[in-house]
């Protein structure tokens, strides 16, 4: 890793954590100052204060743990000994200002989760070249359009039919050079010579690798032939290099990685290893998760539409997902390559999407912001959904709970916050 590397996947990092916590703290913040309630600092990260400024009454502050931030509020606890601000301290505000003041941050970082996928969609969707892969070192770009291939012409009614044909020409040259003729982004013609590369897809077989596209450059000792992927790869011992992570580095070898008697041509079944013949051309963003629009240049409303409709849909999903993968035994459970990732698998995954351009890093973005928002969404003490369900039961029971006894809920909360997070952060390691 180089030094420019390190530095652009830190600033990468850094700006997803900025971004949905300043969102989500800004939601808190919005509307305490709407409800009358005193905000004595406004942070970013945990820790030391390193840059910090007083305006008004508030503290804006930057520390040196940059994983999540808060808002501090005169009287938030409800305990004597705390800063009184009088009539303006938290537990003085009515339940309503209250609940909806904690419920902000979930509420912006759904919204803003939102906007930025309504954003993506609104975007045209050329041609994504990977980086370092066939199509790029035939001399290809972003943009460029792919006209035929040995003779058969190449739809571009939309994404679907490009990727469609795309994969048929692909598949059908079973890894011999292919002609493509090809019209780059100043509409000159060009003719180049495709090498489609041996892809594994799913390497379940090995957890390193486990959610990986594995590039094949080795088969028992010998250069990879043409034929059926699955043909070529069954029971082999294989040698190759990682292609797209999340759980390795682009271009972290391997060697010694046997693969499944059980694997298949094809691509896109989950939990089952799977090859296939690549060329490196995503043709727009046919991929479109949480009910997002398949081919993308959407107007304005019809953007925010699919936007919003996905905050229901990554509910949904996320929560048959984990379902799932806590149920069913070869999806290696919550811990397991279809559960929980950590810090380290997502600051992984950050550096990543920040080099797959600058669309899918909005849209990461965005994903990110949507998971803060349902992981505050869980009923635990500390967490926003503990503390709203105590605003709850206050209005039930018409009078609050012990403070003390809060303040204890809270400590046990962040404990059992501290130690998932330390579980989840051993199995980014394990997955590395």
């Amino acid at each position: 890793m180089t030094v420019g590397s390190f530095f652009f996947g830190a600033g990468a990092v850094l700006l997803v954590i900025f971004a949905v916590v300043i969102v989500h703290e800004g939601g808190h913040f919005v509307f305490a100052k709407l409800s009358g309630i005193q905000v004595d600092e406004f942070a970013v990260g945990f820790g030391p204060r390193i840059l910090w400024r007083r305006r008004g009454e508030t503290i804006y502050s930057i520390r040196a743990i940059p994983f999540g931030g808060f808002v501090r509020m005169a009287g938030m606890l409800g305990l004597e000994g705390e800063p009184d601000a009088g009539p303006r301290n938290f537990y003085r505000a009515s339940i309503p200002k209250r609940f909806i003041t904690i419920a902000a941050g979930i509420i912006f970082n759904f919204v803003f989760a939102s906007l930025c996928f309504a954003a993506v969609d609104m975007q045209s969707s050329p041609t994504h070249v990977q980086p370092g892969g066939p199509a790029a070192r035939a001399g290809l770009r972003d943009g460029d359009v792919i006209v035929s291939v040995d003779g058969r012409p190449i739809r571009h009614d939309n994404p679907s039919a490009t990727s469609q044909d795309l994969h048929a020409a692909t598949g059908a040259s079973h890894g011999a050079p292919m002609t493509a003729v090809y019209r780059s982004t100043d509409g000159a013609m060009h003719t180049t010579t495709l090498k489609p590369e041996l892809v594994i897809i799913n390497g379940l077989a090995q957890g390193r690798y486990s959610g990986n596209l594995l590039v094949v450059t080795a088969i028992s000792g010998h250069p990879v032939g043409a034929g059926d992927p699955a043909g070529l790869l069954h029971g082999a011992t294989v040698a190759g290099y990682v292609e797209s992570p999340p759980k390795g580095a682009p271009g972290d070898h391997f060697t010694g990685f046997v693969v499944s008697d059980q694997i298949t041509t094809g691509f896109g079944a989950a939990n089952r290893q799977e090859a296939d013949w690549f060329i490196g051309i995503q043709a727009g963003s046919v991929a479109a998760p949480f009910g997002l629009a398949e081919e993308k240049g959407e107007g304005l409303v019809p953007a925010l539409g699919d936007g919003f409709a996905a905050i229901p849909t990554f509910i949904h999903q996320t929560v048959g997902g984990l379902y799932q993968a806590a149920t069913n035994p070869p999806q290696g459970g919550l811990n397991g390559p279809n559960g929980f990732t950590g810090p380290v698998g997502i600051a992984q995954e950050t550096v990543t999407a920040a080099n797959s351009g600058g669309g899918f890093f909005l849209f990461w973005i965005g994903f990110i912001s949507m998971n803060l928002a349902f992981f505050n969404l869980l009923p635990i003490p500390f967490l926003d959904g503990g503390k709203l369900l105590f605003v709850i039961i206050e209005a039930i029971r018409r009078r609050r709970l012990d403070p003390r006894h809060e303040a204890l809920a809270y400590a046990i909360g962040l404990a059992v916050v501290l130690v998932f997070a330390i579980y989840v952060t051993i199995g980014d390691v394990g997955r590395i």
